[in-house]
């Protein structure tokens, strides 16, 4: 009950920063309001069993079959069971299920136009749900990663379905995914890339995949663009685990795509670039594990935006000032 009371206190903040930088109302200070925020976010110490789906439910079986037809092309239509029982897997630890299973499904069946507009909002729905996005979020790293991150993966995969042909979200579906995610990001914290046999989390380069395509909605607002990146900046740099899974770079091209789009967003953040460099000397000197993760996840996320050479003369100029300063 205090994680859920926790998550609701942060949400309504969330929003009321979101209308206040849309009003326009916000736009200097919003870097510190929300790094007061994330470091605000309690963990929850206490350990509670992660619910994980049932992978003998046939599962398996229904993968095989709609693989099988699709391969003959005998495939012609879904029904909403089945599409159900398959998002239901997402959490799955087995990849054979979730990553290769599931997730390579989902991007089959969006490219050969065999899901409906209805199924398409109902996954949506699904996946933007508090207990798929938020499970365990706050409690030591667990086996809900699997599908936090699966979720915003999916996502992504849906919009931009939608932004290249399906057309099924309408606004009030968006603002409920950038809503969620906005909050999505300030509570993950786990940063684990491959694990062991359980294959990819990645959370952090799923979340790159669902800015990049946000930011290629013409009808999302600058403000609204601006918020997100604002939320993602303030929480990459406050990961105490390290980014080591390619995140840096994924999250370097969304940075580039995004600033090369409109100068605000490339004013601000070279802006929180500059403030950020500052912060670090202070956590230099605090010398903690968690600190030098910090150090060297923004070495990283530097030196892939220095090797894309695809961001303004302004900010690359700033860039290679401070190469000398990299971890």
């Amino acid at each position: 009950m205090e994680a859920t009371n926790q998550i609701n206190d942060i949400r309504e903040e969330l929003n009321e920063l979101r209308s206040q930088v849309n009003a326009g109302e916000l736009f200097q200070s919003l870097g510190n309001r929300l790094e007061s925020l994330v470091t605000s976010v309690k963990s929850d110490p206490t350990v509670t069993a992660v619910q994980l789906p049932d992978d003998n439910d046939g599962i398996r079986e229904l993968l095989t079959q709609l693989n099988d037809q699709l391969k003959d092309e005998s495939l012609a239509v879904l029904s909403d069971q089945q599409v159900l029982q398959l998002i239901s897997h997402i959490g799955s630890p087995d990849p054979s299920v979730r990553d290769k299973g599931i997730y390579f499904l989902f991007n089959d069946l969006i490219q050969q136009n065999l899901l409906s507009n209805q199924q398409m909002t109902m996954i949506v729905r699904y996946l933007t749900r508090d207990t798929v996005l938020f499970a365990h979020i706050l409690e030591p790293e667990n086996d809900a990663v699997y599908q936090r991150a699966f979720a915003v993966l999916l996502l992504s995969v849906l919009l931009y379905a939608d932004r290249a042909g399906y057309h099924f979200l309408d606004q009030q579906l968006v603002n409920q995914v950038v809503d969620q995610l906005a909050l999505y990001m300030v509570l993950e914290s786990d940063t684990r890339g491959f694990i062991k046999t359980n294959g990819w989390a990645h959370a952090f380069t799923h979340v790159g995949n669902l800015l990049d395509e946000l930011s290629e909605r013409e009808r999302l607002t600058r403000a609204d663009k601006l918020f997100l990146m604002a939320i993602m900046i303030e929480r990459y740099k406050t990961l105490d685990g390290p980014l080591i899974f390619g995140e840096p770079q994924r999250l370097a091209g969304y940075l580039a795509r995004l600033t090369n789009k409109n100068q605000l967003y490339a004013d601000y953040f070279l802006k929180q670039l500059k403030h950020w460099r500052q912060e670090l000397v202070i956590v230099q000197q605090q010398e903690s594990q968690a600190g030098w993760n910090r150090i060297y996840n923004r070495g990283r996320l530097i030196e892939s935006m220095i090797v894309r050479h695809d961001f303004s003369d302004a900010i690359m100029q700033y860039l290679r000032s401070v190469i000398d300063f990299l971890a």
